[in-house]
């Protein structure tokens, strides 16, 4: 009805300004109702219906389908609420603790607590943006929080929600911790990246290197949690294709085809969890699709794990191919780097990135973080933690292909001279 409202009184505006259009007297007042037309065109393309994925951990006996759809029409209010703050929300998560029930937009650091048939804000705290794509779990009847994005970078940092003060807590044996991948242990975590696994122990606050270390890692794209699942067996998450470990043997399987129908990357709706399987509806609440690690293993390939001798071998000859291809490489490089003229009009088509080639046009100037957002097509992302995100990720790829030719960077990032509180970016000549 809202939005309905919103559409009638918005073409009533478009009639009422057509009509200030014709009377120069009104200058004054068409260009205040121009100003209030255009907040109204912008109103009405955001509101929309909210499309995320509402994941409910399922503990105890199984709920019933009415309650599960009472749960899910809430929790999508939750949502609408959110998003006309500002922050865009990937993820919801419901969590039992006891005989109750919570949910957490992931990112706002919100916590509602469900009362009488509606969600309840019982956090006090007005924060948000701190753990961005974080993985909200139950420890021994406690709420946490681990890992995400916020305030510029990736982090492994652990919270708690104290519901007695209704505010969250640092633990901060996880201050200095990066971001990392992992699933629910007895005692905390098992956690990963591409450089080591460790177990993190909440009972005892201390952390240490994991002996059952995985064998195979898989790429940290970007640090965010938003499509993982962790069953009771197995972790499941989806990054460029579904990964699959085996909790008990770190087993990884991996598959780029049909696995859980791509739910997990693409589905808006809710996933219910329980045991090793996952229950999967649609937005509407009346198509589901109940689906099972034992059923889905058919869609992955095991990932063949390496000996230790493998590996020695494996790593001297590696070694003995780069002590004698590298300095080769490394010559013809130099050798190619003197000869080449680098002008965008001289090989226009020849770095397939459209925002590389924008920037060598661009060689020799300082760019204010605007002017660079908008040559990067990112000058309307919002919010400003995710444009900062998409800047940084710009600026590797770019430096990345630029450095693999010419052996240095294009973009660099330089304090402003004249106010020391911005940066600038400088195009090429450092």
């Amino acid at each position: 009805m809202f939005l309905i409202s919103t559409l009638k009184g918005f073409w009533g505006n478009i009639i009422i300004f057509q009509i200030l259009m014709f009377y120069d007297n009104f200058r004054f007042l068409k260009h205040l109702y121009l100003k209030y037309l255009l907040l109204l065109v912008f109103l009405t393309i955001s509101i929309n219906v909210a499309q995320s994925q509402v994941v409910y951990r399922d503990d105890g006996a199984l709920t019933d389908s009415a309650e599960l759809r009472l749960l899910y029409d809430e929790s999508i209010k939750v949502l609408d609420s959110t998003n006309r703050t500002g922050l865009h929300i990937e993820r919801l998560d419901i969590l039992e603790v006891g005989n109750d029930k919570y949910l957490l937009p992931n990112g706002a650091m919100s916590v509602y607590k469900w009362r009488n048939n509606t969600w309840h804000n019982i956090c006090k705290g007005a924060n948000r943006g701190f753990n961005y794509g974080n993985k909200a779990f139950v420890h021994k009847g406690k709420i946490y929080c681990w890992g995400g994005y916020g305030f510029w970078r990736g982090h492994g940092m652990l919270i708690v929600f104290q519901e007695d003060l209704g505010e969250w807590e640092l633990l901060p044996f996880t201050g200095e911790l990066d971001f990392m991948y992992g699933w629910q242990t007895p005692t905390g975590l098992f956690a990963f990246n591409a450089d080591s696994s460790i177990e993190i122990n909440i009972d005892d606050q201390n952390i240490r290197e994991s002996p059952e270390g995985l064998r195979n890692d898989f790429p940290i794209l970007e640090p965010l949690h938003w499509y993982e699942y962790d069953f009771k067996n197995y972790y499941l998450i989806y990054i460029t294709k579904a990964w699959l470990i085996e909790k008990s043997t770190g087993q990884i399987y991996e598959s780029d085809v049909v696995a859980f129908r791509h739910y997990v990357k693409n589905g808006k709706g809710m996933f219910r969890i329980f045991g090793d399987s996952v229950t999967y509806f649609k937005g509407d609440m009346d198509h589901r699709f109940d689906l099972s690690v034992k059923d889905e293993l058919q869609f992955f390939n095991k990932k063949e794990q390496h000996s230790d001798k493998q590996f020695y071998v494996i790593f001297f000859v590696s070694l003995a191919l780069m002590s004698t291809i590298v300095p080769i490489i490394i010559y013809r490089k130099r050798k190619r780097k003197k000869s080449e003229l680098i002008t965008s009009t001289d090989e226009p088509h020849s770095w397939d990135n459209k925002y590389l080639e924008a920037l060598l046009l661009q060689q020799g100037n300082i760019l204010s973080v605007d002017e660079l957002d908008t040559i990067l097509e990112i000058i309307d992302v919002i919010p400003a933690e995710t444009q900062r995100f998409k800047r940084s990720n710009l600026i590797k790829e770019i430096n990345r292909l630029y450095c693999a030719r010419y052996d240095v960077d294009l973009i660099f990032r330089k304090q402003d001279v004249e106010d020391g509180r911005k940066y600038v970016y400088q195009i090429g000549n450092e």
